[in-house]
Order: C-alpha cells, then structure tokens, then sequence
C-alpha cells in the first residue's frame, strides 16, 4: 500500500544516478533548491566563515625560540663511557628538571624575573625515561609570543634558572666540581616566527563551511521552524497570537466535548 505521507523535498528525485552502494545521488539542482529554501541560514554560516579566514589573515604572527640542553656526566677513568654507569640517573635528573621548571613556583619566578612569553621545557623524546635511546639526557626549550622581545627575554631567564638551579643543587649536594654534571645549550633558533601552512588552514575551513552549510540545511528541512508573529515558534493546528481555550487533562491530550 502506497504511503499518503509527503516526500521531503530533499528526496532525490527521479533521473538521479545511483551510487557504487546502490544509494541515490542527489542532482545539483535538487541541491541549488534546497540551499535557495534555507538562504538565510546558508547565509548566516558564509558571514561567520568569512569572520574566521578574517581573524586569521590578519592575527599577529607567533614568535619562537628554541634550543636543545644536554645533560653531560662527568668524566670518570673507572668507566671511560660514563653513561654506562650513571645514563639511566641522567634521564632521571633531566626529566626531574623539566618537571619542576614547569611547576607554578617556578612559573611565577620566570615571570618576576621579566618572562612574560609562554615557555615550555620537557625531555625531548618524553618516553625515554622507560626507554632511553639517547647517548645522553636532552631537554626541549622552547618560549613562544607575539613580541619578539618577550620571547627572547623569556628565553634567556628559562635559561638562566634552569642552569643556577641545577648548579645550586649540586652544591647543596656536595659534589665536587669533578663530578658534577654539566650542561651544554646547542642549536639556539632564535625568535623566528611559526610557520603555519596557510592552504591547509584554508582548505580545512572550506571543508568545515561546506559541513556546516549542508548539516544546517538538512536539519532545517526534516525539522522545519515556523515563526509566529511576535518571533515565537508556533504550534501545528493553532492560530498564532490567540489563546488555546482547548480542555486538556493531566497528560496534556484534549478532551472529548
């Protein structure tokens, strides 16, 4: 039996080629009409889209600073490759340092001292403390801003701290100055700004706008909203703007007269 319940008009229609699955492919004018239906919304989603690519061509440009530590051991004639001995305490010792570095003490005294850019400070390969695969202990320092200036100045304080902080323990230790740990600074970037790829952040938001724009588009059709006169929804089978007189009982279902 042939069902009396209407065809959405996004159904595709009759000549439409089917799909490798069997399903209908929907024809472009099916797809041209369903977006004329909906322009408002369509319309809506195209101004946010066009504020998004605006706020991102026209943002300012992020500044980073990066280097490598490397945590040295001391020299020792008993073992003359040290990290045989004391490699797996290394990666201990630099994953301990990043650690505290990061923590909010440590924080609020970069900022005191004049960091006021983002940093970061962690084991280069953050695993490695299960599986070490380095011939020594490496730490990532990284600062990043908008200003230049703020993420060199950060950079040199990050450095600054780590270094004395790392020095003061060891005295605290008592450990001679022949076996203390040294740490060498290598591969300083400098501020140099982020590169990003501009086609991808475009490409994504061309993706992302087709989405939205056929999502709401399809929504709107198997839910459509009709507007009252003063801006509210109106329910189906009741005049807009007068009362419903209609006896209903405690489920909200009418009442046989």
């Amino acid at each position: 039996m042939r069902s009396s319940r209407p065809v959405p008009s996004w159904v595709p229609e009759q000549g439409c080629t089917g799909g490798l699955d069997g399903g209908l492919l929907v024809s472009l004018p099916a797809i041209a009409r369903l977006l004329r239906r909906h322009f408002v919304a369509v319309l809506v989603i195209l101004v946010i889209a066009a504020g998004v690519d605006y706020g991102i061509k026209h943002s300012a440009p992020t500044f980073m600073e990066t280097e490598t530590m490397v945590f040295v051991p001391p020299s020792s004639g008993a073992h003359p490759n040290p990290l045989s001995a004391v490699g797996g305490s290394m990666l201990e010792t630099a994953g301990t340092v990043a650690v505290d570095v990061m923590s909010p003490q440590e924080q609020q005294q970069v900022l005191q001292a004049g960091g006021t850019a983002s940093y970061d400070v962690e084991l280069l390969n953050s695993y490695n403390l299960e599986y070490p695969n380095y011939s020594n202990a490496y730490l990532s320092v990284t600062t990043s801003s908008t200003d230049p200036a703020a993420v060199q100045r950060t950079f040199v304080v990050v450095n600054r701290l780590i270094t004395d902080q790392f020095t003061a323990q060891q005295v605290r230790d008592n450990v001679a100055l022949n076996n203390r740990i040294q740490i060498l600074q290598t591969g300083d970037t400098g501020p140099l700004i982020e590169q990003g790829s501009p086609k991808r952040v475009m490409i994504g938001l061309i993706i992302l706008t087709l989405v939205a724009i056929f999502g709401v588009a399809m929504f709107l059709e198997r839910h459509p909203v009709r507007i009252g006169p003063l801006g509210r929804r109106s329910a189906p089978g009741r005049t807009p703007g007068r009362p419903d007189w209609t006896r209903r009982d405690s489920a909200g279902r009418p009442l046989a007269d």
